[in-house]
């Protein structure tokens, strides 16, 4: 076949010998901003991670989505959100740069730093696990630890994330190591008890109620109205009023400021009442959360020196934690 013949038959998809011709590979240098924004679901924040504008990141998936043949989002007034190809292809890029950022940290080999990551949910960071770290550190400096604060669910395996500390349903099957059962119950500071101390359940009323939005997951059975049932109290009208909050260590915090009674669960009840910022009027009356904190480990790290005596010194420190008396 002459050289003009053999052009045609490869552009129409088969090789000179026969055999049909390799589809065009896409780009490659799109996928880290398209993994960012899947993950953000904002092109803006995608390019402050990266480095990048927001217009660089706008052409990369504009780039993207003529390669692939799809719309890999639905653009929304101030907001995006993944089609269905778009999650396919998540899925895929996750797995895909995980791997390969996990190959270059090993061939950097033993003489960079050991790493690693750890995801939790934002209270849990900031109030027990960074105060703690300077220990850790102390112990192991030569392992950098990177938190992972956010309150969605990670994907331990295809993000490449070491471990997870999370907060989970008692009831719910067993997903890692138990660290601790929750319970709840009021507590304040301890400069609100030299005005007034409460006698009875009831009694706190007179103090602001600090309590949690219930449209937050795992909170619609730990605010006052559930507990003030379960101290034999009924119905208590907020004297004071209530102040709502967002996140679990926004009222702690207001708490401990004095502006009114927190109702604190484990295991921030137990560091809080032992620091002597918040005490409890009513010790013996601990209702049970229904949920625990558990450590869960991505089995692809579970055999890393580094990771398990992160995990084996986290697991030390909820042993360590502060019993309290009734």
């Amino acid at each position: 076949m002459h050289a003009q013949g053999a052009y045609m038959v490869a552009a129409m998809g088969a090789t000179p010998n026969g055999g049909r011709r390799r589809r065009r590979p896409i780009g490659l240098a799109a996928l880290r901003g398209f993994e960012a924004a899947s993950r953000l679901l904002s092109f803006t924040e995608a390019a402050a991670e990266l480095s990048l504008t927001q217009s660089s990141i706008s052409r990369q998936i504009a780039g993207l989505e003529r390669q692939v043949g799809k719309a890999l989002f639905v653009r929304r007034t101030r907001a995006l959100a993944l089609t269905a190809a778009g999650r396919q292809l998540q899925h895929a890029v996750r797995q895909a740069l995980a791997a390969v950022d996990r190959s270059v940290e090993e061939i950097r080999g033993a003489g960079s730093a050991r790493r690693m990551t750890v995801t939790t949910y934002a209270s849990f960071a900031s109030l027990w696990l960074v105060p703690r770290l300077a220990a850790f550190q102390r112990l192991y400096p030569d392992i950098e630890i990177r938190i992972d604060a956010s309150d969605r669910l990670v994907d331990l395996q295809a993000e490449d994330v070491d471990a997870a500390v999370r907060w989970v349903p008692a009831a719910a099957e067993p997903t890692g190591v138990t660290l601790i059962d929750d319970v709840v119950a009021p507590a304040l500071s301890p400069r609100l008890l030299q005005s007034a101390t409460p006698r009875r359940p009831a009694d706190l009323a007179k103090w602001p109620l600090l309590d949690l939005d219930e449209v937050i997951p795992g909170t619609q059975r730990l605010n006052w109205r559930a507990w003030f049932a379960f101290a034999g109290a009924g119905e208590v009208e907020p004297a004071a009023g209530r102040l709502v909050f967002s996140f679990v260590d926004q009222a702690v915090q207001a708490a401990v400021r004095g502006q009114g009674v927190a109702l604190v669960r484990s295991p921030f009840l137990q560091d809080c009442v032992a620091s002597g910022d918040l005490v409890m009027p009513f010790p013996r009356l601990r209702m049970p959360a229904g949920y625990r904190h558990v450590l869960v480990v991505n089995p692809a790290s579970a055999d890393r020196p580094h990771v398990a005596a992160f995990c084996d010194w986290l697991t030390e420190q909820f042993q360590r934690v502060p019993q309290l008396l009734d």
